[in-house]
């Protein structure tokens, strides 16, 4: 797998800013050139700018993006880029990225999260987040949105109701948790320890699910796994271009079914194995 190396040069901050130089941002890239491409490969390079600005690093691996997004994002010294080959499946290219991640030596904790969340890369979600595994209180953070009132709507009942599924598949009572974690979101932050599921992950799906799967097998296997509040807005120009896009709602509606699907399988099919080696 090709690779562009970090550039080591000076990261522009702001004046008492926090560095977050113990985290790396692994994440995968696709645009190519429809309009929703556009609007979202504009929000990735926003994304990488304001990771650079808080001295946090990111790992992309990308599918074959249209030139015009590569050049740009390649500009960015904080970033690295990995060019999947052909053939290479959604949880691969994922995986891929997060063991180069891995490689910095410097970092502690890892953020998987789609580059289109360029808002959610702030000072203070990203404080949030990290705060429980720094003080070694948790091995996986499950971002929660304080509201999804700037979604499209569609977007919004479906991953409500995702999100309870997910919990139900994992066996986690709604009431006796008193809230509901926003695994739809996309966005987790771990440990060393917690990236191990995620690199160990395999679904005959192995797309969307390679993100949720291993935090619903850590929770299983009685990792820590928590739930913080992030004031993460979606943006208006991508809200707009997608709110009435049918093929937009025919992707949701397919990753519905197939990640709950492929989560739902594994679960369970290890249920059973633990049953068989109890017997």
């Amino acid at each position: 797998m090709a690779k562009e190396k970090f550039i080591e040069q000076p990261i522009e901050q702001e004046k008492n800013q926090e560095r977050f130089e113990d985290l790396v941002i692994f994440t995968s890239t696709l645009y190519g050139n429809d309009e929703i491409s556009k609007v979202r490969g504009k929000l990735a390079l926003k994304f990488f700018e304001n990771a650079n600005k808080l001295g946090v690093k990111c790992v992309a691996s990308d599918g074959g993006s249209n030139k015009e997004f590569l050049e740009e994002a390649k500009k960015f010294p904080n970033v690295k880029i990995l060019s999947e080959p052909s053939g290479t499946s959604m949880g691969e290219g994922r995986r891929s990225a997060l063991k180069e991640a891995l490689e910095n030596s410097n970092a502690y904790f890892f953020l998987w999260t789609e580059p289109e969340k360029d808002n959610l890369v702030t000072q203070e979600s990203l404080k949030r987040m990290i705060a429980g595994l720094r003080e070694d209180k948790t091995d996986i953070v499950v971002p929660r949105r304080e509201s999804k009132e700037t979604m499209p709507k569609f977007q919004a009942w479906i991953e409500n109701r995702a999100n309870k599924q997910a919990m139900k598949i994992t066996g986690i009572s709604i009431d006796e948790a008193k809230i509901v974690y926003d695994f739809w979101f996309g966005p987790r932050m771990f440990n060393r320890e917690g990236a191990q599921y995620f690199l160990d992950y395999k679904s005959k799906l192995d797309k969307w699910d390679c993100v949720l799967g291993p935090v619903l097998n850590a929770y299983k296997d009685g990792k820590r796994v928590s739930s913080v509040d992030v004031d993460y807005k979606y943006d208006i120009t991508q809200k707009e271009i997608e709110e009435e896009n049918r093929s937009m709602k025919n992707k949701r509606i397919i990753q519905y079914m197939t990640i709950l699907a492929a989560i739902g399988d594994e679960f369970w099919q290890k249920k059973e194995q633990e049953k068989e080696d109890k017997e």
